[in-house]
């Protein structure tokens, strides 16, 4: 049997590449896309060629590519970080771990020390971006940073500055591989008003789902409280929120579910209400998935695949709990048997 999957070193077919005997991806919100390829160690003229095979070295550039889409998948494209090898005498059993991460893990090795003015989040976002050849897919930011008040201030990697400014807006940051040397960076809100990408069935008839668990917990915030001092004028900011702006994947939100008081205060700098509220919401984003489920399926029982940062549509779950769910993590083990994928969702609210 053949393994449902090719790997290609820089993102092109090359029959030098060895195939390995187990492929896992794991992508997931707020984490770079990592994989691991599996190979058996030959002892062949005395020696084990394949840890010589200068195509699975530091920083060669390897792509998985999901085989049998009508338009190919790459589920990740970036660089060998790690080998990790398992000797057994003779040879039999042995074998050698190729590990990788996607192209953001250029984006985190050096620190820098920037400050930026007159420049919202956004367009610092499309700056870095710009400067590691990255196609950027991001949501425009509204607060301006000045020097006559908080200007924009970097103290750490672009990539942990790119992901503390998603966090602050409410956004997620994830890079996607759209073609062979076409990165896309990611910098939006989570994408709940899109339409799923897969139907998920269990309980019903055609089901598609080896198995569920799911569970919910109440005790987050649904609102929060946050005042400042206008640094121009030294009159009071109002930033509080009642509860989370983001759409609602489901008819009730937490804080229709749970009415009792669950305010967090927050203490930030910010320069105006705006500014202010919009720090907030995003906290609130945050803590909004209440509730969160966790499904087993294959991909030649689903005929597809699930990606992380996606929508998808449950169904058989009850009433209360069938519905849209937003992907946030996927482990993909892809072997010559099939591939699995152990899929992680989240919910911001259930039906009423």
């Amino acid at each position: 049997m053949t393994i449902g999957a090719a790997i290609l070193p820089n993102g092109l077919p090359d029959p030098s590449m060895p195939m390995p005997s187990e492929i896992q991806v794991v992508e997931a919100v707020n984490q770079a896309t990592q994989y691991r390829l599996r190979f058996g160690l030959n002892i062949e003229d005395g020696d084990l060629a394949i840890l010589n095979n200068s195509l699975l070295d530091p920083e060669s550039i390897l792509a998985v590519v999901i085989r049998g889409e009508p338009i190919p998948s790459i589920l990740v494209s970036g660089p060998v970080v790690r080998q990790d090898i398992s000797f057994a005498h003779g040879g039999e059993g042995s074998k050698v771990d190729v590990h990788g991460m996607d192209a953001s893990v250029a984006m985190d090795r050096e620190n820098k020390s920037v400050v930026r003015s007159n420049i919202n989040d956004s367009t610092a976002v499309m700056e870095i971006l710009a400067g590691y050849a990255i196609v950027p897919d991001v949501s425009v930011t509204t607060t301006f940073h000045t020097d006559l008040k908080h200007p924009l201030v970097q103290r750490e990697t672009d990539l942990r500055f790119i992901r503390r400014l998603a966090r602050r807006n409410g956004f997620w940051f994830w890079l996607t591989e759209e073609a062979p040397g076409v990165t896309i960076g990611h910098f939006k809100l989570p994408p709940t008003d899109g339409s799923p990408e897969q139907e998920l069935r269990i309980n019903i008839s055609e089901p598609n789902i080896d198995s569920m668990t799911l569970h919910w917990n109440s005790e987050a915030p649904v609102s929060a409280s946050l005042t400042q001092l206008d640094l121009g004028n030294l009159s009071a900011i109002d930033g509080s929120s009642e509860r989370s702006s983001i759409t609602g994947l489901a008819d009730q939100h937490l804080a229709d579910i749970a009415p009792s008081t669950r305010q967090m205060h927050l203490a930030v700098p910010a320069d105006d209400a705006g500014d202010l509220s919009s720090r907030g919401n995003a906290a609130l984003m945050e803590n909004g998935w209440f509730v969160r489920a966790q499904i087993n399926v294959r991909q030649s029982r689903l005929n597809g695949i699930i990606r992380a940062h996606t929508l998808v549509n449950l169904d058989g779950a009850g009433t209360r709990h069938s519905g849209k769910y937003l992907v946030s993590r996927v482990v993909h083990d892809i072997n010559e048997e099939d591939h699995m994928m152990t899929v992680d969702l989240i919910r911001n609210g259930w039906n009423g």
